[in-house]
């Protein structure tokens, strides 16, 4: 149940962040990007893509978290399914919170990258380092399962590229602590603060037009502000 979950945010956050890159890559590769540029600011271009694709995954978390809370209780009588498979009715509300949290460290991640690379065959070939983070709670998850509230679990729930995934793969075995809960929040809030503000500045329209081969170092420099065109 708990490596049900991890996966379960961990597809959802990451195709949703997906689609937004892959859509401004293209978007840019065809030209269309120039047309919009021209009768929109870039942020709002920028925070418009980030809440559409991110209505539709929030949709997609609660059918699909909703729906295995309700098998397991209903089935539970049926099936014979032990108490501690269960998921508690509060981690929906959580998920929530944190899914759209989570998205939108990655969503704005993969926006940068879809506004900086040339072409959409070197933004697919860049999520290899983006994905990396999101990874390790589900690579751990038999050491979180094993004790969710030691040292390395509670120091993943609060590094904001590792905590959405890992929070709710804790709280499907046992209770998270709430100041763990809310001091995730309030970093993942100032982590998505600072990363809209630093890709906001990639939707510069010379790195629209000109854009170039991807490369980590230099997309890190551009992301803040050190890399001039």
């Amino acid at each position: 149940v708990p490596y049900g979950v991890s996966m379960l945010f961990y597809v959802i956050i990451i195709t949703s962040a997906s689609l937004l890159m892959s859509s401004i890559a293209k978007e840019k590769e065809n030209r269309v990007m120039e047309i919009l540029m021209s009768s929109i600011k870039p942020i709002q271009l920028f925070t418009g893509k980030i809440l559409g694709l991110g209505v539709v995954g929030l949709l997609q978390m609660v059918l699909w978290l909703g729906s295995a809370i309700l098998m397991l209780r209903l089935g539970g009588g049926t099936l014979n399914i032990p108490q501690n498979l269960q998921l508690p009715p509060g981690i929906l509300i959580w998920g929530i919170v944190f899914f759209i949290l989570g998205y939108l460290v990655y969503a704005s991640i993969m926006a940068g990258i879809g506004a900086f690379v040339p072409n959409i065959k070197e933004a697919s070939q860049a999520t290899f380092y983006v994905i990396m983070p999101l990874l390790i709670p589900l690579i751990l998850v038999g050491v979180i399962t094993e004790a969710p509230n030691a040292i390395l679990p509670t120091v993943l729930s609060l590094i904001p590229f590792t905590a959405p995934t890992t929070i709710l793969t804790r709280m499907a075995v046992s209770p998270v602590p709430l100041w763990q809960l809310l001091v995730a929040i309030v970093l993942l809030i100032l982590t998505i603060f600072i990363l809209i503000r630093a890709v906001a500045g990639l939707f510069r329209a010379q790195i629209l037009l000109t854009g170039k081969e991807f490369n980590l170092g230099t997309y890190l420099k551009t992301l803040i502000g050190q890399e001039s065109e």
